[in-house]
């Protein structure tokens, strides 16, 4: 299955894995390699290896005295690229639990239902009758 455009190194490993013919879990890996691609990006810029605007400037007003200088007022914000990072790795395993299949020897195995108690019989009902045999 070809890899889409756009994907990194670590998207595209991710895809090539775990892609498939089923369509809608396709979209989640999809979205799974996109953000393994982005937490590499915030990563490096974690490390100082990249490169990200974490300032926004925006002039709020720009005033001018009556003696001819200029007030200008500017409102400053720096983006948070750890909380982004947690929030992108949160986001990340959750997409992977929703496409990795249920581990079967995690799963509790089905209680066995006695066969001669019929369909309208409580599970306390059904509970009792297999203590008291």
């Amino acid at each position: 299955m070809d890899v889409p455009a756009g994907l990194g190194e670590r998207g595209a490993a991710l895809w090539q894995a775990m892609a498939t013919q089923d369509v809608p879990r396709n979209a989640l890996v999809l979205e799974a390699a996109r953000t393994a691609d982005r937490l590499d990006e915030l990563d490096n810029i974690i490390q100082g290896k990249g490169v990200l605007n974490l300032m926004q400037f925006r002039v709020l007003d720009r005033e001018v005295d009556d003696d001819g200088s200029v007030n200008i007022n500017v409102e400053v914000k720096f983006n948070a690229v750890l909380a982004e990072a947690r929030q992108q790795a949160t986001a990340f395993a959750n997409i992977l639990t929703k496409l990795s299949p249920a581990d079967s020897k995690a799963a509790a195995p089905p209680v066995p239902v006695p066969a001669d108690l019929p369909d309208n019989v409580s599970p306390l009902q059904r509970l009792a009758k297999k203590l008291n045999g």
